[in-house]
């Protein structure tokens, strides 16, 4: 049990947190190498250079124990210098507006992950929450062409059914869906149909397991043996190599800001997300997850609930690094 987890790759594929110094060490305490850290939900262009300049600052007061990472390399430099390398994204394409050159300076400041929509239609495609699902647009299809010439991955986590198909079906690279579970699991509007699931293993595509309540079954009191046996029963309808985790961590933050999440700046109204109770609180993790270090807790589970060693420490990080390589 526990072969070497500490020297292991272990990458948490998408969390948003109030980011600080015991958050940075708690991670690297914990042996996790990388985070794919959220700069930008609603933000125009001009306020996601300013998150870009934000993290400039933790880099440079936290360089003893965080890096930046462009390349796979930088990932495995982190791991050997007992760092916590940090990969950006964007969990909406609003920074780039209508200009897709924005993506090359987006891309050389850093950014290794987008999302084509965050729950609504955008000019590139349909969220999963609009009733009628445009697909991928024009646009669309020339801003996954620049992505995947740039290797910026595309991330599909918050897109409606058809746009999730035509995404894949239009990338010349494999996609990601960064942060969701299946709907087999838990009957979510987030949660990803066996279709979707089918189509994105068959083009070496990823999904990043989530932890967030509302991608649960029984929300914040999800026992740790269904999460495993959701996996199990995961891998044999994908295959184990598509799998990894993408916790959708929100840590640190003020009720508020769920909220924010939520509305942005397109509604006047109270939108109140995936929330079936009206809540404006963040919901209760589930006690086997509170912090970015307890994803060791997954790996005993898994462990004890079946997988091997191997096939653990493979979802726990080096299927996403195994990924990410082919991109970046």
């Amino acid at each position: 049990m526990q072969k070497n987890y500490e020297n292991q790759i272990i990458i948490d594929g998408l969390e948003y947190c109030n980011w600080n110094r015991e958050i940075f060490e708690d991670l690297r305490d914990g042996g996790v190498t990388a985070v794919h850290a959220t700069l930008v939900y609603w933000e125009n262009t001009e306020e996601s250079f300013e998150r870009f300049e934000e993290w400039k600052n933790r880099f440079e007061e936290n360089q003893d124990i965080i890096c930046h990472a462009k390349t796979t390399k930088d990932i495995l430099d982190a791991k050997a210098n007992n760092k916590v390398a940090i990969i950006f994204g964007f969990q909406n394409s609003a920074p780039i507006e209508n200009n897709i050159s924005l993506l090359e300076t987006f891309h050389e400041k850093g950014l290794r992950f987008m999302q084509l929509t965050y729950n609504n239609q955008t000019s590139l495609g349909g969220g999963c929450f609009e009733k009628n699902d445009s697909g991928v647009s024009r646009f669309g299809k020339e801003v996954i062409d620049e992505m995947n010439r740039l290797g910026i991955i595309i991330d599909l986590s918050h897109a409606g059914k058809k746009t999730c198909l035509d995404a894949i079906g239009l990338s010349s690279k494999p996609v990601a869906i960064s942060h969701a579970n299946p709907i087999f699991f838990h009957d979510s509007i987030r949660n990803i149909e066996d279709e979707v699931l089918i189509a994105l293993s068959k083009k070496k595509g990823f999904i990043g397991l989530s932890l967030y309540p509302y991608h649960l079954k029984e929300l914040g009191k999800c026992k740790i043996e269904d999460f495993c046996l959701m996996i199990k029963q995961l891998i044999n309808l994908i295959g184990i190599e598509n799998i990894g985790i993408g916790s959708d961590l929100c840590k640190n933050w003020p009720d508020e800001v769920v909220m924010w999440m939520r509305n942005g700046k397109w509604t006047k109204k109270i939108d109140y997300g995936e929330s079936t109770s009206k809540s404006i609180k963040w919901p209760d993790q589930p006690p086997w997850f509170t912090k970015g270090s307890d994803l060791k807790n997954i790996y005993q589970a898994l462990v004890l609930n079946g997988l091997n060693e191997d096939q653990a420490l493979r979802i726990l990080g080096k299927n996403w690094f195994d990924f990410m390589k082919n991109h970046f």
